[in-house]
């Protein structure tokens, strides 16, 4: 529990609190945002340091709703539910009447209900849930906006707050040459960033990576799926121009020091490789997501394509040949800013929890 001596004004409810990745980390930089804002906000996570290993996910899957439970059935400040997975846990219990909850999306898209019927099914038990017993709905980005608005009783309740977006210093703007480096490749230096999971697709990468055969493939994110994914490289022929890098903090990095960021997912609730790319000053060449879509090219400069490898191919020449202008990087900036500024960001959470 993540918490003062005060009764909080609202508590963010996390499934685990470390690592910090994706909503979680959302969840620290939004709830960092409020307090140095001045407004009395929270976190309080079910789990505090996950165990490794299968038998270590199910004790903390028991831990994790017996935690909920104690949490909701007490009186006090409005709880807001950190995604779909602590709205599982967390919804089901009866809480005092005068403890509000509410629901903060962002794993929902219609591309991730249609891929993974896993998700589906924890969709289907949890939207309901919202429909009934949340308070309001916040949707990160107006992609989940669209999709939790198919739910009946839910759609004249979401609004849509973006998550907070740290952005690069005024002064650095304008294109820059990517950094050399001891290993830098001597054709084009593409990056792909996320984990190894299929709904990631780091596949389509590699199969565009065959049929680019001057680049050399930067790939930071990890996961069980690694030796399978090595396989096909090895298979397709571009393993020596692949580099695992992992689970690694070198994000940043590894934007200064390529040409452009390939981005394969088949589902994005908000982009934030997209956006790190877009700050980085890094072309990016993106599935065509519902989200990537709505940034691209207006607040990332780059272009989307089909998920099909010839077509990301051809994408990645088109955007290497013909790379974002300045006047064009500078317009992305300022879209950016008025989209995902900090004014934005306090302005709807305040009048969320108001």
């Amino acid at each position: 529990m993540i918490m003062g001596d005060r009764p909080p004004a609202a508590v963010f409810v996390l499934s685990q609190a470390t690592p910090l990745r994706g909503m979680e980390r959302a969840a620290a930089d939004t709830v960092a945002a409020l307090q140095a804002d001045g407004l009395d906000v929270a976190l309080h996570a079910l789990v505090e340091h996950p165990r490794p290993g299968r038998a270590g996910r199910l004790l903390d899957l028991a831990a994790s709703f017996a935690a909920a439970r104690r949490l909701v059935r007490r009186s006090g400040p409005p709880l807001v539910l950190v995604g779909i997975w602590v709205g599982l846990r967390v919804l089901p219990f009866r809480r005092p009447s005068d403890r509000d909850v509410i629901a903060w999306e962002h794993s929902l898209t219609r591309e991730r209900r249609a891929a993974l019927r896993s998700f589906d099914a924890v969709a289907r038990l949890v939207l309901p849930l919202y429909a009934r017993r949340a308070r309001g709905v916040v949707a990160v980005s107006a992609a989940v906006a669209g999709a939790l608005a198919e739910q009946p009783g839910v759609a004249e309740r979401v609004v849509v707050v973006p998550n907070p977006v740290v952005e690069r210093p005024p002064a650095a703007a304008g294109p820059r040459e990517p950094q050399p480096g001891p290993d830098r490749a001597a054709g084009p230096r593409l990056l792909c960033v996320g984990g190894l999971e299929p709904l990631k697709n780091p596949e389509l990468a590699l199969e565009a990576l065959a049929l680019l055969p001057a680049a050399h493939l930067d790939v930071a994110g990890g996961g069980a799926r690694l030796p399978v994914l090595r396989q096909l490289a090895e298979r397709l022929g571009v393993a020596d121009r692949v580099t695992w890098h992992g689970h690694t903090d070198r994000v940043p990095s590894l934007l200064e020091a390529c040409d452009a960021l390939v981005h394969t997912s088949r589902s994005e609730t908000f982009g934030y490789a997209l956006l790190e790319a877009a700050a980085a000053h890094r072309p990016v060449v993106a599935v065509a997501t519902e989200q990537a879509r709505h940034l691209v090219p207006t607040l990332v400069p780059g272009t989307t394509t089909t998920a099909d490898a010839a077509a990301l191919a051809a994408a990645v020449r088109a955007v290497l040949s013909s790379p974002p202008t300045a006047a064009e990087l500078a317009a992305a900036d300022a879209a950016r800013a008025a989209a995902f500024g900090r004014e934005a960001l306090l302005a709807g959470w305040r009048a969320v929890l108001s």
